[in-house]
């Protein structure tokens, strides 16, 4: 009978190291859920960045500064810099300053019509006042030539036989867009003719384009 207090105490501490051993292995489970939990979190904070955290919050910006944070730059594209964007502005500007048209003016029925050539390309004919066209693209920059080819329609269309006064007047204009009321100073070059003369006429003339 005196081995029975043995075995059961016996019995009892290996009771107590099983219990021991399962209390180790739920704490071993415990620490290794909150370990992977923070992983967890850590790679979705990484993908998806909290926006808005409770004050105090560890590393975490201000409102301020989380606002007026710099945007983050686009992969592939480089961005201009602002001196070529600059540059770019002002070539296009430089470009598109200057119009050149051929503007119309006088007194209708003159028995003219006046064919004017840029650089040897003809680009309209002109029977009476109030006609305007634009031949930018047809300027060069440097020396052009103009030509003005005056053709005499004959007496059916001339209302004003004899006549001096009575002028039909083609002028090649310059200036920032293309108009009707123009300055005198905007005039480059200006060919006439009346309804007194009745000749085929041909006569060129130069101007230098910047």
């Amino acid at each position: 009978m005196a081995d029975k207090p043995v075995v059961q105490a016996v019995k009892q501490k290996g009771n107590e190291l099983v219990k021991a051993m399962l209390d180790l292995l739920i704490l071993a489970l415990l620490m290794g859920g909150s370990g992977f939990g923070g992983y967890f979190l850590g790679i979705h904070e990484r993908l998806a960045p909290v926006q808005s955290v409770p004050p105090g919050t560890a590393n975490a910006l201000p409102p301020a500064a989380a606002s007026t944070a710099p945007p983050a730059k686009s992969e592939g594209k480089a961005e201009p810099k602002a001196a070529e964007v600059v540059d770019e502005s002002s070539a296009k500007a430089k470009k598109a300053k200057v119009k050149y048209w051929i503007s119309s003016s006088g007194v209708d029925y003159t028995g003219y019509s006046i064919t004017v050539k840029i650089n040897d390309t003809p680009v309209d004919n002109f029977f009476g006042p109030g006609k305007n066209v634009d031949i930018t693209r047809f300027v060069k920059e440097g020396d052009n030539e103009v030509t003005f080819e005056a053709k005499a329609l004959g007496a059916q269309y001339n209302k004003h036989p004899g006549d001096s006064a009575s002028v039909l007047t083609v002028q090649l204009v310059s200036g920032p867009h293309v108009q009707e009321n123009f300055e005198p100073s905007s005039v480059v070059l200006s060919y006439a003719r009346n309804a007194s003369e009745s000749d085929d006429v041909s006569d060129t003339k130069h101007f230098t384009a910047k």
